[in-house]
């Protein structure tokens, strides 16, 4: 195991116990990944940055400045936290209109500024994470064939992690404030889930709540 996927294990460990001690810190996904964010970042030294393109322009004309006039400050970036949120660009498998919920960067990197959104490549990713917080949910029902429901959201974020490069570290991690499979037909859609992510090669955990006695 990497140090970067030992740094990143450990802090989706600490983020889960956390969650599990004390649910009202986390209201939503991204306080879940930032949280994890900044545990990662904590451990592992920034990434440098060998190139920074800014591809801004407003198309405005006379005295309205250019975007680049606000934005051109990125050219001056050296080195960036290596763990980002809301990871994309135009060159990741899944399209510049999906982005990971969690991205870990190798030691050196690119980045690039377009439209104002910034992007990455796929080529510099270390690991992937999607997370699911699932919220007020009683049963991980197995439907497949829904787009609305739970088990798709997963099933989809799990097939998105699948399609990354090879060699990269791909998780979805599940948190709920209930226990989503305490009947035995919930068991349905956990095993097909796994199944699911053993085929793509995306590591899958649960992090559920124990009723208190």
């Amino acid at each position: 195991m990497s140090h970067v996927q030992q740094a990143l294990n450990l802090s989706i460990e600490a983020t889960a116990e956390s969650f599990l001690r004390h649910p009202a810190n986390y209201s939503d996904e991204r306080s879940l990944a930032e949280a994890i964010r900044l545990r990662v970042s904590s451990v592992l030294p920034p990434a440098s940055v060998e190139s920074v393109t800014v591809e801004e322009s407003s198309g405005a004309r006379g005295s309205i400045p250019d975007h680049e006039a606000y934005t051109a400050h990125y050219r001056d970036t050296t080195e960036i936290d290596r763990a980002q949120c809301e990871v994309g660009g135009t060159k990741f498998p899944f399209g510049g209109s999906e982005r990971l919920d969690l991205g870990v960067f190798a030691d050196v990197m690119a980045i690039t500024l377009h439209g104002g959104t910034q992007e990455f490549e796929p080529s510099d990713l270390v690991a992937g994470v999607e997370f699911k917080y699932v919220k007020n949910v009683n049963y991980l029902r197995y439907r497949p064939d829904d787009d609305n429901s739970k088990y798709r959201d997963i099933a989809d974020d799990i097939i998105r992690l699948g399609a990354l490069p090879d060699d990269v570290d791909r998780q979805c991690v599940v948190f709920s404030n209930y226990d989503l499979l305490r009947r035995d037909s919930d068991r349905d859609a956990e095993r097909h889930l796994h199944e699911l992510a053993e085929q793509e090669d995306v590591t899958l955990q649960f992090v559920l709540p124990e009723p208190k006695p």
